[in-house]
């Protein structure tokens, strides 16, 4: 089976992560698979898959492109009118985007795709029951499959060394800094912490537009022993973050899916997230942590206590979850769906 993986701009970003890991996984089980995009502003990883720039500007040399493949698999709205032009089977992958601040376009654009796309689809991956019910409610769509995005649980595993430790107890946040991630309510949250914790600190592993201001709410709140910015890691380093945590936090306003947490998950680290519903979904199927309310500091501070002093009863069922969504697992029920396809024709 050839299969042609497809985004937009290929950038250091959650569906990026999830096209490389897929396409590996999938390479490993002899399907031929291609990640396709506009640009690369950042190259994939070697991996069990080739990589190329889509001839979108001509026509006949894209139609010809495209019959190249059994299966066209598409990551980012911009791509959806490629189903148009493929005579193969096209799945659209749903990651969704948030309704408000610089999502707000992106959001518009891509549900416009799908009203337009929607008839040309031959199957929707929805990331999560959450991202399954938001397109029936917009679009009443029957073709959606709900399958989750997944974990290297041999990269993220527990019992890795704690090389970044520095506070007791030790909280971590991992992901872009933008402002629906309230990352000033996770700080707000540890300068009452440390209260009842004279040693416990924060670290924001991530970057973005909001870095530089939280940095200077930090230094506002004279918290400069209790929180550090470490700004992004290379993706080697990234594990032993999560294994020198003792809780993972994430105040968040909007994900559809979360993958630090599922990252997390897998080092055998409880999580503490706000109450949105993919992190209500999640939490609920892993009992893997504690939701608190969405925006209430007060609230945040006592689950993060009390999530760390009742740690051990969330570590297996954390790590029994992660190796329930390994990406050799998710690659399984990605292949099912495409076998499907390709036998229906």
């Amino acid at each position: 089976m050839r299969v042609l993986i497809t985004t937009g701009i290929y950038a250091l970003a959650g569906p990026s992560i999830v096209i490389e890991n897929l396409a590996d996984q999938l390479g490993k089980r002899g399907v031929e698979v291609t990640i396709g995009a506009l640009k690369f502003k950042r190259i994939p990883p070697n991996g069990a898959y080739n990589v190329r720039t889509l001839p979108v500007y001509n026509a006949l040399k894209l139609n010809r492109f495209l019959d190249d493949f059994d299966i066209v698999h598409n990551h980012h709205p911009i791509m959806n009118y490629l189903a148009l032009v493929s005579r193969t089977p096209f799945v659209y992958h749903y990651h969704g985007a948030p309704d408000f601040g610089r999502g707000y376009l992106f959001r518009f654009s891509m549900l416009l795709s799908v009203r337009i796309m929607n008839h040309a689809f031959s199957a929707i991956i929805a990331v999560s029951e959450t991202g399954s019910e938001e397109l029936k409610r917009y679009f009443g769509l029957n073709n959606v499959y709900v399958i989750y995005n997944g974990v290297d649980i041999k990269r993220f595993r527990q019992r890795l060394e704690g090389r970044f430790r520095i506070g007791a107890p030790q909280f971590l946040f991992v992901g872009n800094l933008y402002e629906y991630k309230k990352v000033e309510e996770l700080i707000l949250a540890l300068k009452e912490l440390v209260k009842a914790f004279p040693k416990a600190h924060l670290q924001i592993v991530g970057d973005g537009h909001m870095y530089e201001r939280l940095k200077r709410f930090v230094a506002e709140l004279k918290l400069e022993d209790h929180v550090g910015l470490v700004g992004r890691v290379p993706d080697w380093e990234l594990p032993y973050y999560y294994a020198s945590c003792d809780v993972y936090v994430t105040a968040s306003r909007w994900e559809l899916f979360g993958l630090p947490l599922l990252e997390a998950m897998a080092c055998g680290k409880p999580v503490v997230a706000s109450s949105i519903p993919s992190h209500v979904e999640l939490l609920t199927k892993s009992n893997a942590g504690e939701i608190y309310a969405v925006g209430d500091v007060e609230a945040l501070c006592k689950k993060m206590i009390r999530t760390y002093e009742e740690s051990e009863k969330y570590r297996d069922n954390a790590i029994n979850f992660a190796k329930e969504h390994d990406w050799s697992v998710v690659a399984d029920r990605v292949l099912k769906l495409y076998a499907n396809l390709v036998r229906v024709l």
